[in-house]
Order: C-alpha cells, then structure tokens, then sequence
C-alpha cells in the first residue's frame, strides 16, 4: 500500500508536492483543483478566482523565488528547454513502482509552458517536446505558473489523459446547457411579458427569468468527468460566458462583452465555442521533427432558436453582433492566455490532445519502441479524481434600452477539441531550408545531466 508522504502546507515547494502526489493518485484522499472556479459536493460550479494587480502579483513571484527548492538550472528561463517523454516516464515508473511521489519538477514537466516541437529519434528509441519553460510556483489564480511571465506550465495529468483519451474518443470537449422544459418556461414567459416597462418592472422580470431558468448542466465528452483536464475545459468555457455577459472584466483592450454590441432586436440564444486554431505545422522530409505554430484556440459561433418544447436548433443566419464577439474574443485570445492564466491551460491542453493525436498518426511509439506502458496504464498511474462538475447557476444578463424595452443575455456553448480532424484539416508545410532539421539536431540528447536526464537546455 502506498503511504501518503508529510509535507509542511506553508512552503511553496510542499504545497505543489501535496499537490502532485494528490493529482497523480497518490493520496488517499479526493482533491480540489482550481482552476477558477470552485466546485461543491453536489457537483454545482462557482466562480472562485481572485483579482490581483501587477504589485500583488510581483510580490507573489519574488516570495515564490525566494522559497523555490527546484533545482537552480530549472529555475532558469529556457527559450528552448527539451523533455523527454520515454526517459520521463521511465523515471515515473521508478517512483511509482517504489511507492513514492512523483516531484515537482517531472509532474510539472520541467516547466515548460508550450510545446513548440515534437521531435523523434528512432536512432536512440526517443521522443522528445520542447517548447519555453521557466520555474514555476502554484499562483492566486489557482493555475502553476512561470515564476517570471505567470503563463501556465505543462501538467503530467494532463498528458497522461490526453494520450489516453484521444486513442479512444473522437472529440474532447465539454458543454454548459439550459435544461429544455425551463427554457420553454422562460421563452413563454418573455413572450407574455415584452412590453415596454419602467426599470424596476425590467428588474423584476430579469429575476424572475432567472429563478425559471434555473440550474444550467455540465457535459463532459471525452475524457474522465473528474480530471483536472475536464475542470479546466469547464472552467474556460464557464469563464468565457462571463466575459461574454458582461460579468467578467479581463482588461484586455478591445474586447468588448456580446451585450454591450447588442443594438436591439429580439432576446435569443448564442452559441458560442471554442475549438483549436493552429497556422501550418511545420515538418522535415522523414517526418521526424515536427513545429507546432499559431495561438492555439478560437471562438466560434452560432445562432440557436428555441421552439415552444424548448429544444434549440441552428438559425439559417448568425446575428453581426455574435460573429463580431467571437472574432473580438478570438483575436484577443493570446493576450487573454497571457493576462488570464486558465486560457493559458485551455491553450495547453489543446497542444497535448494534438501531440497525442499526432503521436498516433504517425506511429511514433512504433518508430521508437516506445509502448507507453505506464502513461496509458489507469491502473498503475492513476490520476487522481475531484469533484465533478455537474450544474451551474444560469448565466443571463440584461441590458436597458431606451423607451422601456431590455435585451435578455443568454449564452450557451462550450470546448470542442478534435485533434485528429486538427491534423487532417491543417497543412503540413515542407522545411525547405532545413531550418527544422537543425533545431532538432540541436535538441538530441547529446549532453544531458546525470542529475535528470529526462530533460536539458
């Protein structure tokens, strides 16, 4: 039986030490992650993310430094910091089988903060990731994060779910639903109570909508329900409506809330969600080196019409006002995952379920020898569950107009990550100046630390 190791919960290294053990299935108890938003014993989703300025978090990063116990290299920015995964999993395969927790700086893959390449060396049975990294720290926004620009790191759960999910599910995704009998009550209800009003009738109805409405559910598609990787899907699309509402302010110029477009013209559903966005992978002849390139995510968008049963389908147009928020939302988004760090995660997990799916596609386990025979075992390496998100109160929003009228705010949507449909649908661009061939000459393990040799500058 696996004991459960002491750590001091007032040190920055023993909180993401309790952290790891607990995300890899290591503790005996259930755990909570983040994520920005919180989420209780019945399943109902919160918001749970805190505001902090540049002082406040300056201050958070310098404290984080100074009690950093990560090895001093691994606490150095890396433009270009290389893991890699066979000799990863083989060092987690001795942790697990002696009963001991995985550290920090593997569970959180030495920091790297996006994959940039994948590069394969069937000479020396390899597979390696290679992207940016720094050290890192668990930050007030409930996100581990680089102790010098605060983006997101990499997380070993996340991969382990990823290659696994990904060999079994065509779509990862989640979605945020009204149930269809309350929104045929509240579609009957606006339609019996349109006239034009005073503001404080306009505010009585507007809660009166929402105690119709209700709860909103939680779908989870594709990966297990209770994994940190549902909970950040759930989270950003959670987050996403908020912004979209008006709820929640980002601070990113130019993003303006959907309500705030709106000029009048009816109360209807959007749909909004988010799907990945890469430019042209890049790759050399033999297909051993491959460059992931563009921001990752974009907003989509869609009209929806609720019937008198309250079942939604598409409208044969989308409104200039949805289309122009998810472009707002979709050109802001590399600014997002820089200034928010759960769109930052979001971004993450699209890169891992596109490495897993092109870990699949282009057989690299076979190329190298590499079965994956702990990072694809639940059984062995378990991740460790949390609570599952099931309901959310709904989200509506009104906006006044003038002569008495009001514009009711209604969003639904979600993640939808297809990584296969991904690949097919992106170009894979030749290296022509073999610019990429000598980025991953560059990267083999020639000189690696005995220290840790699953990873090196």
């Amino acid at each position: 039986m696996r004991r459960r190791p002491f750590f001091a919960m007032l040190l920055v290294p023993a909180l993401l030490a309790v952290c790891v053990s607990e995300a890899l299935g290591q503790g005996n108890n259930t755990t909570t992650f983040n994520a920005g938003i919180r989420i209780d014993a019945n399943g109902v989703v919160a918001r749970a993310f805190s505001k902090a300025n540049a002082k406040s978090l300056s201050r958070e990063r310098t404290l984080a430094a100074k009690n950093s116990t990560l090895p001093a290299d691994m606490n150095q920015h890396s433009a270009l910091r290389k893991v890699s995964l066979v000799r990863l999993e083989a060092q987690c395969a001795e942790y697990f089988d002696a009963g001991k927790p995985i550290p920090p700086e593997m569970f959180y893959l030495a920091g790297l903060q996006r994959i940039e390449y994948l590069f394969v060396f069937p000479e020396t049975n390899d597979v390696v990731i290679a992207g940016p990294a720094e050290g890192f720290y668990p930050s007030m926004s409930g996100s581990v994060v680089g102790s010098e620009n605060g983006r997101p790191v990499l997380r070993l759960d996340d991969l382990l779910v990823a290659l696994r999910s990904v060999r079994r599910a065509d779509h990862l995704g989640c979605s945020i639903d009204p149930e269809p009998g309350k929104l045929s009550a509240m579609t009957r209800y606006i339609n019996a109570n349109s006239s034009p009003a005073t503001a404080g009738v306009i505010r009585g109805r507007y809660q009166r909508m929402k105690r119709i409405l209700g709860m909103q559910n939680v779908s989870v598609t594709g990966v297990p329900e209770d994994s940190h990787y549902a909970r950040v899907l759930v989270a950003a699309d959670y987050r996403m409506k908020l912004i979209s509402l008006g709820l929640e302010k980002p601070g990113v110029r130019g993003l303006s809330s959907h309500l705030s477009l709106l000029k009048g013209g009816g109360n209807a559903i959007q749909r909004w969600w988010f799907t990945p966005l890469y430019d042209a992978f890049q790759t050399n002849p033999d297909h051993t080196a491959f460059q992931f390139n563009g921001q990752r995510a974009q907003l989509m968008s869609q009209q929806e019409f609720v019937d008198a049963a309250g079942n939604r389908s598409n409208a044969n147009f989308t409104k200039v006002s949805t289309q122009r928020f998810a472009k707002l939302f979709t050109q802001s988004f590399p600014e997002l995952a820089e200034r928010v760090p759960l769109f930052g995660e979001l971004a993450n997990l699209v890169d891992l379920a596109v490495l897993a799916a092109l870990i699949d596609k282009e057989q690299i386990g076979e190329k190298t020898n590499w079965s994956m025979a702990l990072f694809l075992d639940a059984q062995r390496a378990p991740i460790q569950t949390a609570e599952v998100p099931k309901q959310v109160a709904s989200l509506v929003a009104l906006k006044s107009l003038k002569g008495g009228r009001s514009i009711i705010g209604l969003v639904g949507g979600g993640v939808t990550i297809n990584p296969r449909r991904t690949l097919r649908d992106s170009e894979f661009s030749a290296d022509e100046s073999e610019a990429l061939g000598t980025v991953r000459k560059e990267s083999a393990s020639t000189r690696v630390p005995q220290e840790h040799p699953w990873w090196w500058d």
